[in-house]
């Protein structure tokens, strides 16, 4: 409600402070008190109206609503409505003569302004999400459109392709130095500090090529990931120590360089990034495990282990040790026992757990 200007005159600003205080022209303010959208807090006598610091944290909550939400003047209308009246629903909440019967009306008046906002919000969500797939639907069409110009069809040069035009010849070692640092700059940056800007100047080169072939920095990490994971293979020569033994050799081998690091800080930046860690569990992580147990398996129906064999303690056994070593083991000895002739230690990890299964038959 507006009120005389009184005692409180030192803490009440004229329309010149208060807009630039607030970051808005004096037009925009004027429109929004038009709109109801806020009422001055004071006026002098002479019709001049002043500002509180309430007043001004109202504008920057429109200018909010209206950059985070792009939510329309009618829309920040319904909104400050709603947070208005959950205000005088909180103060009567807690009066001392409201009874528990009030409470209830009011818990139940709550809920709805509550679920009335998140109608309007996750209305503006959707909109956003059709506009973002649209964009990535109009950016998959550019890249194709522009690979069929950058290179001349088979046909047309009697068999063999050839990039049309006098541009650079592509270089075939590009994504290998681009996906070495990738893994290189999350490994010792982590994910707030894995860019595009950060990967193109540590591989030296522009960054017009990673964005031709990636199109997010997500995508270009999981690539990076699943390039190395894959070279870590785990093989099926029907002499299991043998298998797990070379296969823990690559896994120290790969552990004990700076990429493999990335690996280890994907898995502690899960509650950082939830969606990435799922997308790096679903499409290389899992796979990576299920083909080593596939491995196991196989052992179990030649006799090699015995039938009651749990599977997946062995892995888990196996990647635990190695996971210890990464983390707590000497740094100028980890490459040293993860490389040695014997296989080293890897040889005593995979000793150690077959020789805990009860009944081991020989390997």
């Amino acid at each position: 409600m507006t009120t005389t200007l009184g005692e409180e005159a030192e803490r009440l600003f004229g329309i010149g402070t208060a807009v630039a205080r607030a970051g808005v022209s004096e037009r925009a303010l004027r429109y929004y008190q038009e709109l109801g959208l806020i009422t001055p807090s004071a006026s002098t006598p002479g019709g001049m109206r002043r500002y509180s610091e309430d007043d001004l944290a109202r504008v920057a909550r429109i200018r909010q609503l209206q950059t985070l939400l792009g939510l329309n003047l009618d829309e920040i209308a319904v909104v400050l409505a709603s947070e208005d009246r959950l205000a005088q629903i909180r103060d009567a909440w807690r009066h001392e003569r409201t009874s528990d019967a009030e409470r209830r009306e009011l818990a139940a008046e709550c809920l709805q302004l509550h679920t009335e906002l998140r109608v309007t919000v996750a209305a503006k969500r959707r909109a956003i999400d059709d506009f973002l797939a649209d964009l990535d639907a109009r950016t998959v069409r550019t890249r194709d459109l522009l690979g069929q110009m950058t290179v001349v069809p088979p046909d047309a040069t009697g068999g063999e392709e050839v990039r049309a035009g006098p541009g650079r010849p592509r270089d075939p070692g590009l994504d290998s130095r681009v996906l070495a640092a990738a893994l290189g700059v999350y490994a010792e940056s982590g994910w707030s500090g894995f860019t595009f800007d950060a990967v193109a100047r540590r591989a030296g080169v522009g960054k017009a090529p990673l964005y031709l072939r990636w199109q997010t920095r997500e995508d270009l990490l999981l690539t990076a990931l699943s390039r190395r994971s894959t070279s870590i293979p785990i093989r099926d020569s029907d002499n299991l120590r043998d298998d797990l033994t070379e296969y823990a050799r690559r896994l120290l081998e790969n552990a004990s360089s700076p990429e493999g690091w990335a690996f280890l800080r994907m898995h502690l930046e899960a509650a950082v990034v939830p969606a990435l860690h799922a997308r790096f569990a679903r499409e290389i992580a899992i796979p990576h495990v299920e083909e080593a147990k596939a491995v196991l398996y196989r052992a179990l129906e030649r006799g090699d282990i015995p039938a009651d064999t749990p599977v997946d303690l062995i892995l888990d056994s196996l990647y635990g040790a190695i996971v210890t070593w990464t983390v707590l083991g000497p740094p100028d000895r980890r490459a040293q026992l993860a490389d040695s002739p014997s296989h080293g230690y890897a040889g005593l990890i995979v000793d150690f757990i077959l020789g805990k299964l009860p009944d081991r038959a020989p390997c």
